[in-house]
This record gives structure tokens, sequence and C-alpha cells, in this order.
């Protein structure tokens, strides 16, 4: 073998790496958000749950729910790529799908009592509605034994967990750069924290697809 060539890493290693710099990353992002974000809710800070006195327990169910949700689904994506700890994979799976549940019904009933605006309430309606529908779906492919669709349903569910990260960045990006007025910075941010996320999910899913039917030459469906 030539000593100057260099070897290639296996697209499935190299995929894996992929997956695992990105799983790192969501997390850091996810502990940061919690931190400076969700904690003072948790904390019942008078200050930031003042607006919310007449729903302050629902609220605060929601971002509980929502808190371990986030924080247990880079773990959860982690161990499912990595295929470690399988039994830890599958208690955090259970704990990670029931705060899902928990906070998505919270989530419709804050969207249908907000004061914040219709565009506000569908977008987040929308967002409780994908919720149920990835982490279901997930469910339903992992109790069929279908690991591989179990898998990329669990990291779309996770991308509209991590909504709760990307609302409050473009909300803050809108806010900073004085676009719109608030009612109109609140329903785009909540449609685009998770509708924009999950269709680049989809064509990077989509491609992984369409890549190994070329190199396999298997025909398209």
């Amino acid at each position: 073998m030539n000593a100057n060539r260099i070897a290639l890493p296996h697209p499935e290693t190299a995929a894996t790496r992929v997956g695992l710099i990105a799983v790192s990353m969501a997390a850091l992002a996810a502990l940061t958000f919690f931190v400076t974000t969700a904690v003072p809710y948790l904390a019942l800070d008078p200050g930031v749950l003042a607006r919310y006195a007449s729903r302050r327990s629902w609220v605060l169910v929601h971002i509980a729910a929502g808190s371990v949700a986030l924080l247990t689904g880079p773990v959860q994506l982690w161990l499912g790529i990595s295929r470690r700890a399988r039994r830890v994979h599958r208690w955090l799976g259970r704990i990670y799908v029931a705060c899902v549940g928990i906070a998505s019904i919270v989530a419709f009933y804050l969207a249908a009592h907000t004061e914040l605006g219709w565009g506000f309430g569908t977008g987040i309606t929308g967002l409780a509605l994908a919720w149920v529908v990835t982490t279901g779906v997930a469910v339903a492919a992992i109790s069929r034994g279908a690991i591989g669709q179990h898998r990329e349903w669990m990291v779309r569910s996770y991308v509209v967990t991590f909504a709760f990260v990307t609302f409050r960045l473009f909300w803050s990006v809108l806010e900073i750069a004085g676009i719109g007025t608030l009612a109109e910075q609140l329903a785009t941010s909540s449609w685009f924290c998770w509708a924009v996320p999950l269709l680049v999910t989809e064509v990077v899913i989509q491609s992984r697809r369409i890549r190994a039917y070329r190199t396999h030459g298997l025909a398209w469906p």
C-alpha cells in the first residue's frame, strides 16, 4: 500500500462522528438555555412569573416537563447513536416520552388561553401537535422493532423539543434588529422555532437516503 495514500473513514463511522458532535453541541445549548432561561421560572422568580399570574401552575409544569425532555434528549440520542447502555437508553426514553406528553398537553392549554395574539397561539399549537406526532411515531416504530425509523423520528422529536432554544434565539434576533412589533416577533418565532428546523432536518435525513440508494445502486421505489 502506498504510504502517502490517505485512508478515508467508513461512511457509517463518519456519520456517527458527525452525529455525536451535533448531539454534543445541542446538549451544550440546551444546558445553557436551561440555566439562563428556565431556572428563573423554576426558582419562582416573581419578575418572570408576573405576566403568568392566572396560569402560573400551567407554565411551571410546562417548563419543568419540557426542561427534562430538553436535557435528557441529547443523552438519549448519544446512547442511541453510540449503541451503549441500552437499559439506560430505554428508561430515559420512557422519561422523555412522558415529559413530552405532559409538556405538549399543557402547551395546547396555554396556546388556547394566550394573551399574546392568535398568531402566537396557532404557532404554539402547531409546535405541540408536531411534538406529539413525531414522538408518537418514534414510539410506534420501536414498538414494532423498526429501529432505523425509530432513530429518525426521535431526531425529529428532539428537533421539536429544541424549539425551546430556537424560539428564544430567533426572538432575540428580531428584538435586537428591531423587526416588527412584539406580537409579530412572537408569532413569527412561534412558527419558525420548529417548522424551519424540522424542514432542514427532513432534508438532511432524505439526502442520506438518496446517497444510500446511489451508493448501493438501488432504484428509487
